[in-house]
C-alpha cells in the first residue's frame, strides 16, 4: 500500500503553538503509513528542531501582500512530491494552498485554526471569501469545541466539514526525573529560591505585563522569589513586546530577579526548575505551553479567558483571576508560594487531567485517521 504524502504549511519558521502542533505530528506519524514534509512562509532559516526531523522543508517566501509566485512555488511542491493532503495551519496559508489544491492539482487541503479570535477578527471581506474557500475544502479542524464552533458561526460551513482535534503533549517527556541542579546553578537560582514561570512567545496577546506588574508586588514581600521567562520577541513586528517588558523590568530594579531566557529548546527540563507556572494571555486557543506544564505536574495560574479557562478547572487543578487584576494575580502567587501542599495538590490534579484529556498519542491517531479517510476519498474520486 502507498504511503501517504502529506505537506504540513505553517506561516513561519518558528516554535509557537501551531508549529509545535506540526512538529509533534511530523515526529509521531506512522512513517509506515505516512512520508511527511514541512512548508512555510516567513523566516527563511529552519530550525534545528525540524532539520532533525529528517523530513523535506521547504522554504517558499511570501514577500507581497498577495504574492502568486507563493502559489506557483506551493503547486510545484505539491506535483513533484506527489502530495496527497495539505495541512495549512491558520487561515493566510490555506487561502494560498486553496489555489494549489482545488485549482491547479487536484488535491485534499485540511485547514487547522488555533482559537476563535483569530476567526473573529477576520475582515468581513475576509470572512464571505473564506467561508467560499473552506466550504468547498475537504476538512476544516478546530483545536478544541470552541475553535470548531467558531469556525461554523464565522465561515458558515457545515457541521459535516468540521472536525475537533484537540491538542495534545507527550506527558512521559515530562514526568522524566532530570538533574536539574546544574541548570538551576547556570541560572543563578539558589535551592531556596521558589521560582515562577512562563513559556511563550513576547507578544501582546501573551500579556507578560501583567505578569511582571503582579510579581513586582509579590517581590516587594518575599525575597526569595525569582522569575523565568523563557520566550522571545518578534523584532521589527508590530506586536512584539520584549523591549517594553525588559524596560519594566530595569524601572521597577527587578533585574536580579527577573530571567529572560529567550527562545530554548530544554523546555522539560526548565519546567521542573519551576515551582509554579503562571500563564496571563488576553486570550488563547488550547495552550500547549500550560499543558506541558501541568504535565510536568505543576501548579498552574491563568487568565479567566477562553482556551485557558477550558483547560483550568479552578481550584481543583489550577487556579483562575481575571484579566487585569493585578492584586487578585498577586494573592494567588504568594498563596501557592506559601503552601506547599496546595502546589502539591493541584500539580498532581493537573498532570491527571492531562495524561487522561489530552494525550498526544490520542491528538496524532485523530490526525492520522482524518488523513488516510481524505487520502482514500480522493484516492475514490
Amino acid at each position: 500500500m502507498r504511503k501517504v504524502n502529506i505537506l504540513f504549511v505553517i506561516v513561519q519558521m518558528g516554535m509557537g503553538g501551531s508549529e509545535r502542533l506540526v512538529h509533534n505530528l511530523v515526529l509521531r506519524l506512522d512513517r509506515s503509513r505516512f512520508n511527511p514534509s514541512v512548508a512555510w512562509l516567513s523566516g527563511c532559516e529552519a530550525l534545528k528542531e525540524f532539520e532533525d526531523l529528517q523530513v523535506p522543508l521547504h522554504y517558499v517566501p511570501k514577500t507581497k501582500r498577495v504574492d502568486f509566485s507563493t502559489m506557483q512555488k506551493l503547486a510545484r511542491i505539491i506535483e513533484t512530491e506527489s502530495i496527497d493532503v495539505v495541512n495549512a495551519q491558520h487561515f493566510m496559508p490555506t487561502i494560498y494552498a486553496y489555489y494549489v489544491c482545488k485549482v491547479v492539482a487536484k488535491r485534499a487541503l485540511v485547514f487547522t485554526a488555533h482559537s476563535r479570535w483569530e476567526i473573529e477578527d477576520t475582515s468581513l471581506k475576509w470572512r464571505i471569501a473564506g467561508g467560499y474557500l473552506l466550504r468547498r475544502i475537504d476538512a476544516s479542524v478546530g483545536v478544541s469545541q470552541d475553535v470548531s464552533s467558531a469556525i461554523q458561526s464565522v465561515f458558515k460551513t457545515n457541521a459535516s466539514q468540521t472536525v475537533t482535534i484537540e491538542n495534545g503533549v507527550d506527558s512521559g517527556l515530562f514526568e522524566r526525573e532530570r538533574d536539574v541542579q546544574g541548570l538551576r546553578g547556570s541560572l543563578g537560582l539558589t535551592d531556596h529560591d521558589i521560582v515562577i514561570g512562563i513559556v511563550g512567545n513576547l507578544k501582546k496577546v501573551k500579556n507578560h505585563l501583567l505578569l511582571l506588574q503582579a510579581f513586582a508586588k509579590v517581590a516587594e514581600e518575599l525575597e526569595s522569589v525569582k522569575l523565568l521567562i523563557v520566550g522571545r520577541g518578534s523584532m521589527g513586528e508590530s506586536d512584539d513586546t520584549e523591549d517594553g517588558l525588559r524596560l519594566f523590568v530595569d524601572n521597577h530594579r527587578l533585574a536580579e530577579r527577573v530571567s529572560f531566557l529567550g527562545y530554548r529548546t530544554d523546555i522539560a527540563e526548565l519546567l521542573q526548575v519551576m515551582d509554579v507556572y503562571c500563564i496571563t494571555s488576553l486570550r488563547e486557543g488550547l495552550p500547549l505551553g500550560l499543558m506541558e506544564a501541568m504535565a510536568a505536574g505543576l501548579p498552574v495560574i491563568g487568565t479567566n479567558v477562553q482556551g485557558i479557562r477550558d483547560v483550568i478547572t479552578p481550584d481543583v487543578d489550577g487556579v483562575l483571576v481575571e484579566l487585569g487584576d493585578v492584586t487578585a494575580l498577586k494573592i494567588a502567587l504568594i498563596g501557592l508560594i506559601g503552601n506547599e501542599q496546595w502546589r502539591n495538590d493541584l500539580g498532581r490534579a493537573g498532570h491527571k487531567k492531562v495524561v487522561q484529556k489530552y494525550s498526544l498519542q490520542r491528538c496524532v491517531h485523530e490526525y492520522e485517521q482524518l488523513f488516510l479517510s481524505l487520502a482514500n476519498a480522493s484516492v475514490a474520486r
